[in-house]
């Protein structure tokens, strides 16, 4: 959630996906986290119901199992992660995920983002992923908006 903030895609992000995070979350970013400006933003957003909360999944410590307990429960598509460790957690389940900079992808590919836009929003979020992850997003991006030229008749 928070590289989302950082990266200017949060109005974007909620604007165009349902996004809930656990109660657990919630306190790890907002509470946890007070007068921090990104865990501001992100309360606004859940004062605004732009952002909501799950209903709360008793037992767990750590915002990632309360994650992966929520979407269990509930009717989700994927969860958004950077965690590596969470990460091979979902693999080894099965669990559909992305990154927030494959995230930028998606919002291309769905039209909600300009290749333009998408490449901005990608090197805001560059500083904070690996190397690889960035070099495979801006070359999917970069082959997506290639391949849009090629059907475009206007081109």
């Amino acid at each position: 959630m928070i590289k989302i903030v950082k990266s200017s895609l949060k109005e974007m992000v909620l604007r165009n996906f349902n996004v809930e995070i656990p109660p657990l979350v919630r306190k790890e970013i907002v509470d946890d986290s007070k007068e921090q400006p990104d865990a501001l933003i992100v309360k606004v957003n859940l004062d605004k119901k732009l952002l909501t909360v799950s209903r709360p999944i008793p037992g767990r410590s750590k915002g990632e199992e309360a994650v992966f307990d929520v979407f269990h429960s509930g009717q989700y598509d994927a969860i958004c992660t950077d965690d590596k460790r969470f990460i091979k957690r979902l693999r080894l389940f099965d669990v559909p995920y992305f990154t927030p900079a494959v995230l930028i992808a998606v919002m291309m590919k769905a039209g909600v983002l300009t290749a333009g836009a998408a490449l901005e929003k990608l090197e805001s979020l560059a500083p904070m992923i690996s190397d690889d992850e960035y070099l495979t997003v801006k070359r999917v991006l970069s082959t997506w908006s290639n391949h849009e030229n090629e059907n475009d008749p206007n081109t």
